[in-house]
């Protein structure tokens, strides 16, 4: 019933709950580290009214220095305890304990003041601060507030002699309006930060899409010209730093331009993203494809020696051969050529390879085409 009502008005983050409060963690520490400082200037502060209320007493002024001192201790072990943690679960565990003991501190310190005296400024201040400054969820939160104020009406009504009846009532009004101004304060607070956090999330997402949108070939998703060489590029780097194998296929549709001429460029188009789906199905995970221009293709094989690269080649090749494209129930069959090189230590650049590469890819058709040429 409670989520129920809660869903009105929170935005509902869902399976992004977990991710919205880690993203948040780092502020909601600093935050609270900051509330609990709040805290515990405030409660010192508070002794030079002990020593105007016990200036008869001096013992009891001491058990009130010795009071908030123990109150002040405490928070100092949650502030660290708090700056030291990195989990959501953790953080709400010790914001949870400290609250709960916070209230409880300032219930007793009620007994603490004369028989006939309201603490009215704080039994204002500490629930309207708990749903604007805390962290933790809703429910968590209405219920230490509400806590607190059970147990502050409690003392109010029965434990307290002297005080004026009308006193009395707006004090309890008053309790009922800052429940009523926390809670909305809280709902508008807590649904700023998840409609920005989703916000943010959406348009992260976006850059994401339109990031891998540039970088893959419309026609046949594999990857664009320059996203290529940009990874064949760190690949080289790796290979020229570690000299594990290292090998490039690259591949060219063999009578392309009779295909277009006879079927149509749509029937082409048909033709390159059959190919390049065969390729994407034969490939590793950790191979990389992409469209040099036009029919070529190449294909980046780390952790390859040559005769492993040959293999592969010739099983594309063999594929492909073996698979015609269906155009409009018209079946089209083509066949590729393939040409392999191995980085070797005389390359200077990834461009060395990939021109040997090519070199070997015009060989083969040389050859008479649907055929693997290599070094």
């Amino acid at each position: 019933m409670f989520k129920r009502f809660a869903g009105q008005f929170l935005v509902d983050l869902g399976d992004l709950e977990g991710d919205y409060r880690a993203f948040h963690l780092k502020d909601d520490i600093w935050q609270s580290t900051l509330s609990l400082g709040i805290a515990s200037i405030s409660v010192l502060s508070m002794l030079r009214m002990d020593a105007s209320l016990f200036r008869n007493s001096p013992d009891l002024f001491m058990w009130a220095v010795v009071y908030r001192l123990g109150f002040i201790f405490i928070s100092v072990l949650a502030i660290i305890a708090i700056r030291k943690t990195s989990k959501v679960r953790i953080f709400d565990r010790l914001m949870l304990g400290w609250l709960g003991f916070a209230v409880l501190f300032l219930l007793l310190f009620n007994f603490t003041r004369p028989a006939d005296h309201l603490t009215t400024a704080f039994d204002i201040i500490v629930p309207f601060a708990i749903y604007a400054l805390s962290p933790l969820k809703l429910f968590q939160n209405i219920v230490l507030t509400w806590g607190f104020t059970a147990g502050t009406l409690y003392i109010d009504h029965f434990m307290k002699v002297g005080v004026d009846p009308l006193t009395l009532s707006m004090a309890t009004s008053a309790q009922i309006v800052v429940h009523a101004l926390g809670l909305v304060s809280t709902l508008q607070i807590q649904t700023y930060r998840r409609r920005s956090f989703r916000a943010y999330i959406s348009e992260k997402d976006a850059k994401e899409v339109a990031a891998y949108l540039s970088n893959i070939d419309p026609l046949t998703h594999s990857l664009t010209r320059r996203h290529f060489f940009n990874i064949a590029g760190s690949e080289f780097l790796r290979y020229a730093r570690y000299h594990r194998p290292f090998s490039v296929l690259v591949l060219d549709a063999d009578y392309f331009k009779n295909i277009n001429d006879t079927y149509g460029h749509h029937a082409g188009d048909v033709v390159l993203k059959s190919l390049c789906l065969v390729v994407l199905e034969q490939k590793r995970v950790q191979d990389t494809f992409g469209r040099l221009g036009g029919e070529e293709f190449g294909l980046l094989l780390p952790e390859t020696t040559l005769e492993q690269a040959r293999v592969v080649a010739e099983r594309i090749q063999k594929m492909w051969e073996q698979t015609p494209s269906n155009m409009d129930g018209e079946l089209i069959r083509s066949t590729v050529s393939i040409g392999v090189a191995e980085a070797s230590s005389g390359d200077k650049s990834f461009e060395d390879i990939l021109r040997r590469a090519d070199r070997m890819m015009y060989k083969a058709k040389e050859q008479g085409r649907n055929r693997v040429a290599a070094e």
